[in-house]
């Protein structure tokens, strides 16, 4: 990811730091008071205190100073003569280096411009552990992401050690996590020493997480093949293969046959006290008993005619039938055969919504597949759930039955085609929660321990007490974790501000996406997020595009947008939605600024610090 993008998001929220000042540290601080016996009011960041000084300074200077002793009897060492504020970074950080007698290494001299330049607070012992780390940091690392995870060290007054390091530095990582789960699962499928339970467990983890959409899928699939098992079109093989599927899931009885696959299973019908507590499936099927069938077809009819998922086509054919079924007297093989004709179009009716509108709620907030849940478990006398849709895709997907494949292949495109941002943001919560991404929060809130554990987080943290397991496996695993981790860590409140990341690994049946998220702003006082004001920024690896990362500027409610990409056909695609997306962000209240295609600027290296022999052998071209 581009280094100025980078730079930029850090620095798009600025706010005075709270340190938690420790012995040994080095601080940057100004003398604001003096005071009788060599005691002075200086100021660390936003902090004042009353401080025991070793020689006499002057009021109104700047100094590095090293703190000692503890918060009882706190003492600053004098480490850097006074700083002149006109002087450059590069002028201060030579002469922290010469005081503390640091090597002159190039990581050493990268990590005390960076304390210089944030005025972060770091012992000699955190100064030379921290040189080592970006010594051994990976190839792929950037030497600016360790400066930045060593800072957050700081910041958050986390442990200084490596694991801490290197956890906030795969928090940072842009890269996406496709190729980590990739890795992971293929070193999964390797490793003969894992039980075949806790495999299986981690298999499906690592499929919700793949297939974000596979419950929609299930239902587009579920919808097709009834629709062709109610053609007359389909050929009786083509109907037996998809009637098996049917069968394999449980939704309907191992004994079904093409002709009575339709037919309840149920030999007793319990008289319901309130037809408007009845689902759907439960509804028809009460309308088999003549007691109160005239009552509950006024029900049935009301509730197709305010149903927001079924088509007006859908609509007239049930409400044609309920008016022929009304006129038939009860207990007839001709209002046995009405009633069954009746079930099967009020089926036929949600299962083509199952692929026209999947995903749509009603304003009971069931979704077309439920209602053909419904209907199938009643009549099976059967309760299924709706894990019933991924066994369906699950199935459909690797059968090699051709018209189950013509039906999953139809109903994914379906799916396809039918993807809006309500789906995108579907999909976004349902994969974090998966992966397992604040694991720990929910947990601490009270969340339920045994809904959690099906996600990938835990099943991997116990995966790793087991020993036995291969040394690519654990390594996989290990870097997972540490990138949720790490993550977490940097999401949170730094004072009044607030900063949020979060990547997800999108793959939208087939088409894959790595997308990461930055958010930063502030909290109102209730603790909801002040929308009025904020910044985020969306890195996304795309297919077509590439590396593309758009930064989203939000000042009371006018959001400008800047899009980063090396694409110079982008701006004309974009022009196109340009009028689509003010109208939306108007509907919010928000106003559109304008929308801004850039190309990346490389970020030039930091110029080493040069001795004066350096200098005056060398010569420089402007001296600042």
């Amino acid at each position: 990811m581009s280094s100025t993008i980078q730079q930029s998001i850090r620095t798009a929220v600025t706010s005075e730091q709270v340190f938690l000042l420790k012995h040994g540290q080095v601080v940057h601080g100004s003398v604001k008071k003096l005071f009788p016996d060599q005691r002075a009011e200086v100021q660390v960041g936003n902090q004042k205190m009353m401080a025991i000084l070793e020689v006499p300074l002057k009021a109104g200077d700047a100094h590095y100073f090293q703190i000692v002793g503890d918060k009882a009897t706190l003492q600053l060492k004098v480490v850097t003569d006074a700083l002149n504020s006109s002087k450059a970074t590069s002028s201060q950080t030579k002469q922290l280096m010469d005081s503390l007698q640091l090597p002159k290494t190039t990581e050493m001299q990268s990590i005390v411009q960076q304390m210089v330049k944030e005025k972060i607070p770091l012992s000699k012992e955190q100064l030379l552990l921290a040189e080592q780390w970006l010594k051994e940091i990976p190839p792929q690392v950037k030497m600016e992401e360790g400066l930045l995870a060593i800072q957050k060290l700081s910041e958050l007054n986390l442990l200084f050690t490596n694991e801490n390091f290197r956890t906030l530095i795969s928090g940072q990582d842009k890269n996406g996590l496709h190729q980590l789960l990739d890795a992971f699962n293929i070193a999964l499928q390797n490793d003969t020493s894992i039980p075949s339970s806790q495999k299986g467990n981690l298999d499906k983890a690592l499929a919700q997480i793949s297939q974000p959409f596979s419950n929609e899928l299930g239902g587009a699939i579920l919808g097709q093949v009834i629709e062709r098992l109610q053609s007359q079109k389909t050929s009786e093989s083509d109907k037996l293969a998809l009637l098996n599927l049917l069968k394999d899931v449980g939704l309907v009885p191992k004994q079904a046959t093409l002709a009575n696959w339709l037919s309840s299973q149920v030999t007793s019908i319990e008289s319901p006290a309130d037809g408007q507590g009845l689902q759907v499936g439960q509804l028809l099927l009460q309308l088999q008993n003549p007691v109160r069938a005239q009552e509950l077809l006024k029900f049935l009819q009301n509730m197709i005619q305010q149903n927001q998922l079924l088509s007006a086509e859908g609509k007239d054919e049930i409400q044609q039938l309920i008016q022929k079924v009304v006129q038939i007297a009860p207990q007839t093989r001709e209002w046995n055969t009405a009633i069954k004709s009746l079930i099967n179009e009020v089926l036929k009716a949600f299962a083509e919504a199952s692929q026209s509108q999947p995903f749509h709620t009603d304003q009971k907030l069931f979704t077309p597949k439920d209602y053909v849940l419904s209907i199938l478990t009643s009549l099976n006398g059967k309760e299924l759930d709706a894990k019933v849709f991924e066994q369906l895709t699950l199935l459909s997907s690797k059968s090699n039955q051709l018209p189950v494949q013509q039906a999953f292949i139809t109903a994914e495109a379906t799916i396809q085609s039918g993807i809006n941002s309500i789906a995108i943001e579907q999909a976004m919560k349902q994969i974090l929660g998966n992966i397992g991404f604040a694991y720990e929060a929910k947990l601490a809130k009270g969340a339920n321990l045994s809904q959690l554990s099906d996600s990938l987080k835990p099943q991997l943290l116990a995966l790793l007490q087991n020993q036995a397991i291969a040394t690519t496996l654990k390594e996989t695993a290990e870097m997972i974790v540490s990138r949720l981790n790490g993550m977490q860590i940097l999401s949170g409140e730094n004072g009044p501000q607030h900063q949020f990341l979060m990547q997800v690994p999108l793959d939208f049946l087939g088409k894959r996406m790595d997308a990461s998220l930055q958010w930063n702003g502030q909290m109102k006082e209730d603790g909801k997020i002040d929308s009025n004001y904020a910044r985020v920024m969306f890195y996304l690896d795309l297919a077509s595009l590439k590396e593309t990362v758009i930064d989203m500027q939000i000042q009371n409610r006018v959001i400008t947008i800047n899009i980063f990409n090396e694409s110079d056909a982008l701006m004309p695609y974009a022009e196109q939605f340009r009028e689509a997306l003010k109208t939306g962000l108007s509907s919010l209240n928000y106003q559109l600024s304008g929308v801004f295609m850039k190309s990346y600027i490389k970020q030039p290296e930091p110029h080493p610090i040069l001795t004066e022999a350096q200098v005056s052998k060398w010569g420089v071209d402007v001296l600042i």
